[in-house]
C-alpha cells in the first residue's frame, strides 16, 4: 500500500496566551499565498520604518509619539494577519491577551509580533516548497523524456 503526504492549504497554529490556547490555522492555499506573500513583505517594509521611529521616540522620551507609532504597528500588523487567519481568530487573540478584561489591539503588539512572524515564515517555507515542487516535477519529465537520436553517427 502506498501512503501520500500531502500538506493541507491550511496551516495548523495554535497561540498559548497564559494557559489560554487558541487555535487557528493559516490560509496558505495558492491564492491565500500569494495574497499573503505580498501583505507580509509590505507589513515588514512598515513595521521596520515605524519600530526605527519608536526607538527615536522612546530615547526622546516622548511617550505620546510611542502611543501613536505603537498604535499604527498594531494597524500595520492587522490586515496580514486576518488575512492569514481570519477576524474572528484575531478577535480571539485580542480577547485571550485581556484575560477577561477590556484591551486594545495595540496592547497587543507583542503577541501579535509573534504571530506575525510565524505567519512570515510560513508563507516563505511554503512558498519554497511549492518552488521546490515545481523544480522536482521539471525534472521528473525531463528524467522521462526520451533521449533525442545522437546525429553525429
Amino acid at each position: 500500500m502506498k501512503i501520500i503526504s500531502l500538506k493541507s492549504p491550511y496551516e495548523l497554529l495554535d497561540i498559548e496566551i497564559e494557559g489560554q490556547i487558541v487555535r487557528t490555522a493559516i490560509n496558505v492555499s495558492v491564492d491565500g499565498l500569494l495574497d499573503l506573500a505580498a501583505a507580509c513583505k509590505k507589513a515588514a517594509q512598515k513595521m521596520k520604518s515605524l519600530e526605527t521611529l519608536r526607538d527615536k521616540a522612546q530615547k526622546g522620551r516622548n511617550p505620546q509619539q510611542v502611543r501613536e507609532l505603537n498604535a499604527e504597528l498594531a494597524k500595520v500588523m492587522e490586515k496580514p494577519i486576518k488575512q492569514a487567519i481570519g477576524e474572528a481568530d484575531y478577535d480571539a487573540i485580542v480577547k485571550a491577551c485581556g484575560m477577561g478584561r477590556e484591551i486594545r489591539k495595540e496592547d497587543c503588539n507583542v503577541v501579535f509580533g509573534k504571530v506575525f512572524a510565524v505567519i512570515n515564515e510560513t508563507v516563505n517555507e511554503r512558498h519554497d516548497d511549492v518552488l521546490n515542487d515545481k523544480a522536482a516535477h521539471y525534472l521528473a519529465e525531463v528524467e522521462d523524456a526520451q533521449p533525442e537520436p545522437d546525429t553525429e553517427d
